[in-house]
């Protein structure tokens, strides 16, 4: 009877489990040095010069691998670990028992560069650094880097790109130690081709300034993608062209250069199958990490004061509901102007144009009685964004560390909106030209081996313009006026800031410590003005506002490790606000504590607690004075009246991280309250809302967070369970009635991939959904159940075939779709084949329900119909 049963052991697990188990050996052991066992130590099994097994060594020193047995009768163990001599020993098999080998390892003095990743190695942990072999986490059908980062363990790529390492936003995405793309790194991930990448790595406690690196640790973490050998120092790339039925295409460029002079990518992406451009290029909100925020980067946008396209989301995670054109070109670069002056540019053009279509029914929970009403969307938008940016980094001999970045963007759109609304016809005009600059310089200067200056200033001026245009006059009946046959509406919000922020760190043998001082300007305005057709301007229906704030605050900052495993961290903050409204001038003063304690021990994890206190002021989308014109049925204006609101947040976190064993767990717990907010009070009717922001209770948040993975070897599988939790209470005054809007959200969901050692391995994925809303004493409620099943059917080196099935019930309606896709990849040719066919199932249409507030809204949405698209790829 032959081991290979052990390879269907998930498909006959109990007939099969007897022969398994009597058809093994395990060999076990401890590696020491001369004086203490040894961890993290290498042992690989060798059959003649073929690798049967390996692992590593847990914290004692102990190791245990368990093998199928064969004809074989002497094996050679292996044992290695950077900084000892390689040790090897013979073992004469002894079926069905369990063997013995002992090492005892010899330091030798050595210095290295760089980790050398061995071939057998899949994933090699080196201190703050964690490799993964590409290939040993591909099964072929991977198209570009997102679909690697996908299928590694403990990195997170959500729906829009984001992406995270056991729960922990990445701070950057690097290529071959070099960052190209900053916070716009989604460019490269859903652009550029899987198959130029070796190896991915994780960096821990990452900080990319070296005069900060070289004074104490960091809390970042990046990615650092490192290409195949034959991509360096060549110009490489590829083009990848699809052609479809109904007139669907995809295609892509990809072009770059990496050697040691200089590292660029042009990357171009043109396509109708639901791929937006701008989402390419929108921020990835990198997070401040608590204790000293370095390479400060703060950019403000102004609110932008109309938008029509207020359709609720499918949340589909490839825009199966998105009809679209969009083009996108990229060019990023960087190159040493000298020896210690390094240039980095970013520059791209994107457009969408974009149809969305959408039929809905809203439900007010409000007194007297109910209000509803039916909505048929169809809504058209061009986007043209271009951005350019350059960055200088500079570090002088007296370690003195310069970077100045500057960025400019420019944005132009025309929203159309053609929309029936309970048998009324609305048409709905919106143009939109924005732009936005940015100016940063960050400096860095080591005064001695213990005392460190920080010194950031930045400028930003931004200004959005927007023209709204609404026919007919559907508030004819709302502000008296029949004769008019349309409105219109133009506005400009500009925002102009600028600031300075120096910090002082000192740090002793147990403790830092950090003197900061701010100064920082926003001036912010917003004019509009409204009118119907061929009449004059509407004074209280148009605004004239100006909002500055002057800041001026000092902080300080403590950190004291009590134990090497446990610190406390305490944080104080003063500041006093000047502040002009129009003509009304104001002085605030606001006080800012936070404490944090940290424990983090090898073996246990992470643990942290913590809790802040701060005030918040308003911006000035909560201070025009007359109402303006959001969309067609909705105005808003604001409080006359400026407050700071006082909000707490208590947190507690908890990680634990083995790469090694692939077992990680991340959660936490966020409880946040405020004692009052900017709430709005609400006149809603059939025809229009009214919204006035004023001072009302305040709301509180509580959120759950859990994830679990585990590689189980006994079913060659990653298994990750998670789950989020969601409470929130938010006030609200409707109709003159004051009630209070509790939500409660909620998700379970496994989801596990297989390594089998057969042709043919799984990814699937189970989750549950639950909402509930109660308001006003009215309790709505909805869950829906989604799965997905994906099986990758390798039939030869050349030749693999993959389905993807995804089903969402809800309701009692079952929605099923179906991809497939046939990949042909013949040997020693640049050429590959790619035969896709999306949604075949042929869903038409798609309903989901979404509560939120005092609101229920049914929406019905236009699916992309069944396609088939082939793929061409050339590489060079």
């Amino acid at each position: 009877m032959s081991c290979l049963f052990r390879n269907y052991l998930v498909a006959l697990p109990f007939t099969l489990l007897p022969l398994f188990v009597l058809c093994q050996t395990n060999i076990t052991g401890q590696i020491k040095n001369a004086s203490a066992p040894l961890d993290n130590v290498s042992v690989v099994v060798y059959d003649k010069d073929a690798i049967v097994a390996y692992t590593f060594t847990d914290q004692e020193g102990f190791y245990s691998i368990r093998l199928d047995n064969s004809e074989r009768e002497t094996l050679k163990i292996v044992a290695n670990l950077l900084g000892y001599e390689s040790q090897e020993k013979l073992l004469q098999l002894k079926i069905t028992e369990t063997n013995t080998v002992n090492f005892t390892l010899v330091e030798k003095a050595e210095t290295l560069n760089e980790v050398v990743l061995e071939a057998w190695e899949k994933i090699n942990v080196k201190r703050d650094t964690i490799t993964f072999k590409a290939s040993a986490f591909k099964d072929g059908s991977e198209q570009v880097v997102e679909d690697v980062l996908k299928n590694i363990p403990g990195i997170e790529v959500s729906n829009d790109g984001n992406i995270k390492v056991n729960g922990k936003a990445i701070d950057k995405l690097l290529i071959e130690g070099d960052d190209l793309f900053d916070d716009k790194y989604k460019l490269l991930t859903k652009n550029l081709d899987a198959e130029t990448i070796k190896d991915v790595q994780i960096l821990n406690n990452f900080e990319d300034n070296p005069v900060l690196k070289s004074f104490q640790e960091s809390e970042k973490v990046a990615l650092n993608l490192i290409l195949k050998e034959d991509k360096k120092n060549v110009l490489f790339g590829n083009i990848d062209a699809g052609f479809g039925t109904n007139e669907q295409y995809d295609n892509l460029l990809n072009l770059g250069l990496l050697n040691r002079k200089v590292k660029f990518f042009n990357l171009a992406k043109l396509n109708n199958i639901g791929t937006t451009s701008l989402s390419q290029v929108k921020n990835t909100g990198n997070v401040i990490i608590s204790g000293v925020k370095n390479e400060k980067k703060i950019e403000k946008r102004n609110n932008e004061v109309v938008n029509i396209d207020n359709l609720s989301s499918s949340n589909f995670s490839k825009n199966e509901d998105l009809f679209n054109t969009s083009f996108l070109n990229s060019l990023s670069f960087t190159t040493n102007i000298f020896k210690n002056t390094k240039l980095r540019s970013l520059s791209y053009i994107v457009l969408d144009d974009i149809d969305k279509q959408n039929s809905s029914f809203t439900e007010y929970f409000i007194e007297p009685e109910t209000i509803y009403f039916n909505e048929y969307n169809n809504i058209s938008i061009k986007d043209i964004e271009f951005a350019t940016e350059l960055e200088l980094k500079h570090l002088t001999k007296n370690n003195t560390y310069y970077t100045y970045n500057f960025s400019f963007e420019n944005n132009t759109a025309k929203k159309n909106g053609n929309l029936i609304f309970n048998d009324n016809f609305i048409y709905q005009r919106q143009k939109n030209n924005k732009h936005n600059f940015f100016n940063h310089l960050n400096v860095t200067k080591k005064i001695s081996e213990n005392k460190l200056l920080l010194l950031y200033t930045y400028l930003g001026i931004n200004n959005t313009m927007q023209r709204l245009n609404i026919e007919p006059n559907i508030f004819e009946d709302v502000f008296e006026n029949t004769d008019s046959t349309g409105l219109r509406q133009t506005s400009s919000s500009p925002l102009n800031y600028y600031g300075i922020i120096t910090e002082l760190i000192g740090k002793n043998k147990k403790s830092d410590y950090a003197l900061e001082l701010v100064a920082k300007v926003d001036q912010d305005k917003l004019s509009s003005a409204f009118n119907f057709y061929n009449e004059s301007i509407i004074d209280s229906l148009s605004n004239k506002t100006a909002f500055k704030k002057t800041e001026f605050s000092v902080s300080g900052k403590y950190n004291f490790s009590i134990t090497n495993n446990l610190k406390l961290g305490a944080r104080i903050e003063v500041a006093d606000n000047l502040l002009t409204l129009n003509e009304k001038k104001e002085n605030l003063f606001s006080f800012q504590p936070s404490i944090r304690l940290n424990y983090k021990k090898n073996g246990l994890g992470s643990f942290g607690l913590n809790f802040s206190y701060n005030n918040s002021l308003p911006t000035i989308q909560y201070l025009n004075e007359n109402y303006v014109l959001k969309n067609y049925r909705t105005f808003t204006r604001g409080s006359e009246s400026i407050q700071q609101i006082s909000n707490y947040n208590l947190s507690f976190i908890y990680a634990f991280a083995n790469f090694k064993k692939q077992f990680l767990i991340n959660s936490f717990l966020i409880y946040s309250f405020s004692d009052k907010s900017y709430g709005l009070r609400s006149n809603i009717n059939e025809n229009a809302n009214f919204n006035q922001y004023e001072i009302i209770d305040g709301n509180n948040i509580v959120h759950y967070n859990l994830s679990v993975s585990k590689y189980l070897s006994i079913i060659s599988s990653s298994i990750k369970f998670s789950t989020q939790q969601s409470w929130t209470n938010t006030p609200y005054i409707i109709n003159d009635i004051e009630s209070t809007n509790k939500n409660y959200t909620s998700s379970y969901r496994i989801q596990g991939t297989s390594y089998f050692n057969i042709p043919i391995n799984f990814k699937y994925g189970l989750q549950y959904n639950y909402s509930k809303g109660i308001f006003n004493n009215n309790e709505t409620n909805t869950d829906y159940l989604e799965w997905s099943l994906e099986s990758t059917l390798k039939l030869s080196e050349e030749w693999l075939f993959k389905t993807e099935n995804n089903s969402y019930i809800i309701n009692g309606k079952n929605y099923f779709f179906t991809n497939i896709s046939t990949n042909y990849n013949p040997e020693e040719s640049r050429f590959s084949y790619r035969l896709i066919g999306n949604n075949l199932s042929n869903i038409k249409t798609f309903s989901n329900i979404y509560i939120s507030d005092y609101q229920s809204n049914e929406s019905s949405f236009q699916i992309i119909p069944r396609y088939i698209l082939l793929n061409v790829k050339y590489r060079f």
